[in-house]
């Protein structure tokens, strides 16, 4: 059975006709604390799987008292709806939060899910391209000017000693098979992408060269939540519940990924792929999630969630070399850790339940 949509007026203002997916309602409703969370992107992938729609199948956060309904909208709305109180917590790339927050935006992030640079620049492999150098006099797709990414991969060209300003062109090829045949066509000769782009591609039988650099490899503050200063001292124990079902899910996710596919496609039916077997459907939606299961994997000596310090001043330091930040910003003042002992706090037994509960093939 499907979870039910329902309408929320105000963000739907923001959204358009965005669907809003809710877990579902129990007898005494009118008791559970009422959730909006908003999340950067318009599609609910498979790669979304562990801080939304297993929290949701699992019911954990409806066991929590929490009733979360989740909003697939554009970062910058996301953010936009969490300073104006309509949604509490929006998960998104950091860049547009961090120059708000350099801007005054009382915004700050509480937990933080990609921890590793996952965003990068692609070529095929029977590409003469065979380093960043060769990217001179190239053209390179991207889903938008305004992208953080963009700036990550004119620093790379930086680094390579070349001018990113001069030595490439930057164009608008958006995502998915658009992008993917523009790269493929020649219409491109280098794309600038991400994580589960890159495993769609190669599910779609390209194969393809990824180019790392330390520069960008230096920015292990990927995706957060995030959320208002004010709500971070008004409501403590909801931010603890909704991120405790977040690491649960993301440790149900890992331990497994084809269950928790599963439980996503009941979730959100329409983010299947059509037109392929169950097995192909599988094959690509597990790419999608062993790619990014490795991007929220946690260092040794880290939690689940935990913002490391150099990551906070690595992004800060990268913002303000490209110009982004409004003034002086304090690293610090971008995030906070202190949600993340109570996040973690769950008896591991729960999880191995959980997974139990996942539907089988």
């Amino acid at each position: 059975m499907t979870r039910s949509t329902r309408a929320n007026l105000t963000l739907c203002a923001l959204a358009a006709s965005l669907p809003l997916v809710a877990a579902p309602g129990i007898s005494n409703a009118q008791d559970m604390q009422k959730i909006t969370m908003a999340v950067g992107t318009t599609v609910i992938d498979a790669s979304q799987a562990n801080n939304t729609s297993i929290p949701l199948y699992t019911k954990c956060w409806q066991k929590q008292g929490l009733d979360v309904t989740i909003q697939p909208i554009n970062s910058t709305a996301g953010m936009q709806a969490v300073l104006s109180g309509q949604a509490q917590f929006v998960n998104m790339a950091p860049g547009a939060a961090i120059v708000a927050r350099s801007k005054g935006a009382p915004i700050k992030a509480v937990y933080l899910n990609i921890r590793h640079n996952f965003q990068f620049p692609v070529v095929l492999d029977s590409s003469p391209i065979k380093s960043i150098k060769d990217f001179k006099g190239k053209t390179i797709g991207v889903i938008s000017y305004g992208a953080v990414l963009v700036n990550i991969i004119k620093g790379q060209i930086a680094e390579a000693g070349l001018d990113p300003d001069k030595d490439v062109t930057f164009v608008e090829t958006g995502t998915g098979a658009q992008a993917i045949t523009a790269l493929r066509s020649g219409k491109v000769d280098i794309w600038g992408t991400w994580d589960s782009q890159i495993a769609l591609a190669e599910d779609m039988g390209l194969k393809l060269r990824v180019f790392k650099s330390p520069s960008a490899e230096k920015l292990t503050f990927g995706s957060a939540y995030f959320v208002r200063d004010d709500y971070t001292k008004s409501h403590p124990d909801v931010i603890e519940k909704l991120l405790r079902c977040v690491v649960q899910g993301t440790q149900i996710t890992m331990t497994d990924p084809q269950g928790a596919i599963r439980a996503h496609w009941e979730e959100f039916p329409a983010s299947k792929p059509t037109g392929l077997s169950d097995a192909a459907a599988m094959k690509q939606a597990l790419a999608l999630v062993n790619m990014r299961m490795n991007y929220l994997k946690t260092d040794a000596g880290e939690k689940m969630g935990e913002t490391p310090s150099a990551s906070a001043t690595a992004m800060v330091d990268f913002l303000k070399a490209n110009k982004q930040l409004a003034g002086p910003l304090d690293p610090k003042d971008v995030y906070t850790n202190q949600f993340i002992p109570a996040a973690n706090q769950f008896d591991s037994q729960a999880v191995k339940q959980a997974v139990a509960t996942l539907p089988k093939s």
